[in-house]
C-alpha cells in the first residue's frame, strides 16, 4: 500500500542531519555566496526549516494531493520528488529561489525579478506547474514562516503581478545564505548516485570530496535502537577494514552495497516503503548449512525456497522480492540474530 503524504514527511524528517558538524568543510565556489561562518549558520537554519517544513506536513499532508506513483512492496527504491507531486512542486520553488533570487547586501531577503523566477528552471520533474499547485505552494510556503512582499492573494489573479519579489525569513534570516548554498550544491552534484540534496538538506556535498559514509550511515541510523545502531556501524567498519568495496546511491532512498570482488554480498537499505534494513545476496547456502540452520525459521524458509525470482522458479504465483536477496528488518529484533548474520555474510565470501 502506497504511504501517505503524512507517511513521507515522517520518513523525510529522520533523513534530515540529526546534527550538523560544528566546522563542516566547506569547498571555495560556495564562499562566493558568503563566508564560511554564514554558510555554516545558514545551513543549519535552513536544517531548522526543512525540518518545520516536513512536521507540518506530518500533521496536514491530508490536505494536499495525493501520491501519484504506487511503489511495489518490496522496492527499496521510492523517489520522492516523482511519487508526491506537492513536495516536488515546494522542491522546484524552494530550489528556484536559491538559484534565481540574489540575497541583498545584509544578506536578510532574497530578491527575484518576478513571479515566473519560482518555476524558472524545473530539472526535477521537468512538468509545467498550473497556477492553483503554485498559490498552493506559495501559501503553504507562507505558512512554514516565509514571507513574500509583491505578491498580493486577495486579487483574483495574484500570479499576475509584475512586481519584483523579495523573499524573508524574520525567523532566522541566515536561513536565507542556507537555501541559497543548498540550491547551487544540489545543482553542483546531482546525478544517478547523488540528488535530492535540498530536500535533506545534506551539507556534506559542500566539502566537493567523496561523502563520508561512515559519518552519513551514523546519521541515518539515529533514529534505532542505541545496540542496532552499533551492529550495522560494526558491520560497514568490519567490511571497509578488510578492504571490501562499498558503492552508495543517496537520495531520498539509501543504498550502501558491499562487494568481495565484483560480487554483491549484502545491502543496508533505508527506504520509504521499507525503512531500515539489510539485504544478504546469498547464492551458496548449500554450502554452509551449519549456519543455515542457526537462523529463524522464517528466514530459512525462505532459503529453502531458492535466491532468486519466485514466479520464475515456480515457487510463487505473484512477485515475492526474491530476486533483491534475502531482507532482514533493523529493528531490536535484529539483535537476537545478529551473530549468525554476521557468520552468514562471513561465510558467503568466503566462497566467493
Amino acid at each position: 500500500m502506497q504511504k501517505t503524504l503524512n507517511e513521507m514527511a515522517g520518513y523525510m524528517i529522520n533523513m534530515l542531519p540529526p546534527e550538523i558538524l560544528d566546522n563542516f568543510e566547506i569547498d571555495n565556489k560556495y564562499l562566493q555566496i558568503a563566508n564560511e561562518e554564514d554558510i555554516r549558520k545558514g545551513v543549519r537554519s535552513f536544517n531548522d526549516f526543512m525540518h518545520r517544513l516536513y512536521t507540518r506536513l506530518v500533521t496536514e499532508g491530508e490536505a494536499f494531493d495525493k501520491p501519484k506513483k504506487e511503489t511495489h512492496e518490496f522496492s527499496d527504491n521510492t523517489n520522492i520528488p516523482s511519487s508526491y507531486p506537492f513536495v516536488c512542486n515546494i522542491a522546484v520553488f524552494l530550489t528556484n529561489i536559491g538559484l534565481q533570487g540574489i540575497l541583498n547586501d545584509d544578506s536578510d531577503a532574497i530578491l527575484l525579478d518576478s513571479i515566473d523566477s519560482f518555476t524558472f528552471e524545473n530539472t526535477i520533474s521537468n512538468a509545467k506547474i498550473p497556477d492553483s499547485r503554485k498559490i498552493e505552494c506559495l501559501k503553504f510556503l507562507i505558512d512554514c514562516g516565509i514571507k513574500i512582499d509583491g505578491i498580493d492573494f486577495s486579487d483574483k489573479k495574484p500570479l499576475s503581478t509584475h512586481e519584483r519579489l523579495i523573499i524573508t525569513y524574520t525567523d532566522d534570516p541566515y536561513m536565507l545564505t542556507g537555501l541559497k548554498v543548498m540550491s547551487v550544491a544540489q545543482r553542483e552534484v546531482n546525478s544517478k548516485y547523488l540528488h535530492d540534496v535540498l530536500l535533506r538538506c545534506d551539507y556534506r556535498v559542500l566539502a566537493n570530496k567523496n561523502i563520508d559514509t561512515l559519518s552519513l550511515l551514523k546519521d541515518l541510523l539515529n533514529p534505532l535502537p542505541a545496540d542496532v545502531q552499533d551492529f550495522m556501524l560494526k558491520l560497514h567498519q568490519d567490511y571497509m577494514e578488510k578492504g571490501y568495496k562499498c558503492d552508495t546511491y543517496i537520495g531520498s532512498s539509501i543504498r550502501f552495497e558491499y562487494f568481495c570482488k565484483s560480487k554483491e554480498l549484502w545491502r543496508f537499505n533505508l527506504s520509504l516503503n521499507n525503512g531500515h534494513n539489510i539485504t544478504i545476496k546469498a547464492k551458496s547456502t548449500d554450502k554452509y548449512p551449519e549456519i543455515v540452520e542457526k537462523l529463524p525459521e522464517w528466514l530459512q524458509r525462505k532459503i529453502a525456497k531458492g535466491y532468486g525470482c519466485g514466479k520464475k522458479m515456480g515457487v510463487s504465483a505473484t512477485c515475492d522480492g526474491g530476486c533483491r536477496g534475502y531482507r532482514i528488518k533493523l529493528d531490536s529484533s535484529v539483535m537476537e540474530i545478529s551473530d549468525v548474520v554476521k557468520a552468514w555474510i562471513d561465510k558467503e565470501v568466503s566462497v566467493v
